[in-house]
């Protein structure tokens, strides 16, 4: 499987700076690791489709307690939203969030 080129939209880069540098660094190696290197559409532990795609999302990923919602059109991964789960609740920009 080729390599897919990983762009975010202007929200998610804007989530993407407010996390802390760890999580950052930790995230950017999540990315590289499951979505470029490998199939971002194969379904894993921590990877898999929405059940109820949005015009937002196709695509949910996993790291720790962060949450990159993305679509994959063509060769390209497109992450449309950032967000941390707490308890049940998906928070994203600090305010609770339902796709």
């Amino acid at each position: 499987m080729p390599k897919r080129r990983v762009f975010f939209a202007p929200h998610a880069a804007r989530q993407f700076k407010q996390l802390s540098a760890a999580e950052r660094s930790r995230l950017k190696e999540a990315i590289k690791a499951s979505l470029v290197e490998d199939d971002a559409t194969l379904s894993s532990m921590n990877r898999f489709p929405l059940r109820r795609p949005s015009e937002r999302a196709s695509f949910e990923f996993r790291v720790g307690e962060i949450r990159v919602f993305y679509r994959v059109v063509g060769s390209e991964v497109r992450i449309t939203l950032i967000g941390r789960k707490k308890g049940n609740q998906l928070l994203i920009d600090g305010e609770r969030f339902t796709l």
